[in-house]
């Protein structure tokens, strides 16, 4: 039968693999979202208007790379005369310039949603389609390049754990010394009373920091593994440590502005002067991250900076370890000044300064009480004077509460 004009007969030309497209195979796309809360009630999600809008259950999906083709499509166009031909041509082809975006559907975790339809070629009379006797009838031919992805299925798995617990929790030993009466409707939650702060960090995480390395402890003393702390944010599966299997360090869901941020004070509900620093993965130990300081975070120096940290009962100026003494250099002491070799008398934790013609002692560690901070030129760190001590201002161990990791 001879089609009637004008008509339009669409065909797939062929499907070959993107080779030039092919990204990452085995990638694996881990995101977290949030279903609207159900209003069983009205029989439908929840909105502003019924209810309430606060988010519903939680899921974790991972969508694994689509394998890239290129889609050939074949668009024929009958038509019963040249002016009815041009007239669909011109409204065709002028969309195309040089492409246009099409979208299949509205799914906002489909990333293969929005496909490029590139138009290739044109072929303005095709006599190979059979279109019976009639002269008058014409096929013309475009064709069409699409750009798609074919995905394989997404996992998706519904998050059960709980994120967040606030709770009022009240110190006190009898009930009658906060004036409770029965008659008084909700009584617990009239009262202004100081309450005890309770830190809930899962599994009891703690975080040493050492040089560049920020390291993952669990119970204090056991090494633990990055991995499990954040497959709370976005499960892994069977690929943390826990379940023994072996790691990938891809696994674990971290960005180029993910910061490790410290809390030197002893509140843990601080949230400023936090000293913090960017960590990326560590290639070689998943109980690692690497750590890079951020300079600006740490607190201000209050004494002037040292040359370097020494052993004054071993080492002395020109000995072949320290140069010999010249204008304003200054050494923080970790052992007593032994013999004649500084010409001055000094103990541990003090400070030295040379002025040119002597050592003068600048910082009596055993009259000075205030915390102070100093830099050590020679491997610039800070250090911090506290308890009659000097550590390192943020090198050390966290409890938990006291650090925080940003994603």
């Amino acid at each position: 039968m001879v089609n009637s004009t004008p008509c339009i007969a669409c065909s797939i030309g062929s499907l070959l693999i993107a080779r030039d497209r092919v990204h990452a195979p085995m990638l694996v796309d881990k995101i977290q979202i949030a279903e609207r809360q159900f209003d069983s009630t009205a029989n439908a999600y929840a909105t502003s208007g019924n209810t309430t809008s606060t988010p519903g259950n939680l899921y974790s999906t991972d969508r694994y790379m689509p394998v890239p083709y290129n889609l050939t499509m074949q668009v024929d166009i009958w038509s019963g005369n040249t002016d009815q031909k041009l007239q669909l041509l011109e409204q065709i082809l002028i969309l195309f310039n040089p492409s246009i975006q099409l979208q299949k559907n509205t799914n906002p975790l489909d990333w293969t949603s929005v496909i490029e339809v590139d138009l290739t070629d044109m072929q303005r009379s095709n006599r190979s389609v059979p279109a019976g006797v009639d002269e008058t009838k014409d096929v013309s031919t475009l064709r069409f390049t699409l750009p798609i992805g074919l995905s394989p299925p997404a996992q998706v798995k519904r998050q059960k754990i709980i994120n967040t617990i606030v709770n009022n929790i009240y110190d006190t030993s009898s009930i009658n010394n906060l004036g409770y009466d029965e008659d008084i409707y909700d009584f617990f939650r009239t009262l202004e009373d100081d309450f005890e702060l309770h830190t809930i960090v899962p599994n009891n995480y703690e975080v040493k920091v050492e040089g560049t390395d920020a390291i993952l402890y669990k119970d204090g003393s056991t090494l633990a593994n990055w991995n499990d702390l954040l497959e709370i944010l976005a499960p892994q599966g069977t690929q943390g440590s826990l379940s023994n299997a072996s790691v990938s360090i891809s696994d674990i869901p971290l960005t180029t502005g993910s910061t490790l941020q410290l809390n030197i004070s002893n509140d843990v509900d601080a949230s400023t002067n936090l000293i913090s620093g960017y960590v990326t993965r560590n290639s070689l130990d998943p109980a690692k991250l690497v750590f890079t300081l951020d300079s600006d975070t740490l607190p201000s120096t209050t004494l002037t900076d040292v040359t370097r940290i020494v052993d004054a009962s071993v080492n002395y100026p020109g000995d072949g370890v320290l140069d010999a003494a010249a204008v304003g250099q200054r050494y923080l002491l970790t052992g007593e000044i032994q013999g004649n070799q500084w010409g001055i008398t000094a103990d541990v934790n003090d400070i030295i300064e040379y002025s040119g013609s002597a050592w003068s002692k600048v910082f009596d560690a055993s009259t000075i009480t205030s915390i102070q901070h100093v830099k050590n030129l020679y491997t610039n760190k800070q250090y911090k004077w506290e308890n009659n001590l000097w550590t390192s201002t943020y090198e050390g161990q966290y409890n938990p509460g006291f650090w925080r990791l940003n994603i």
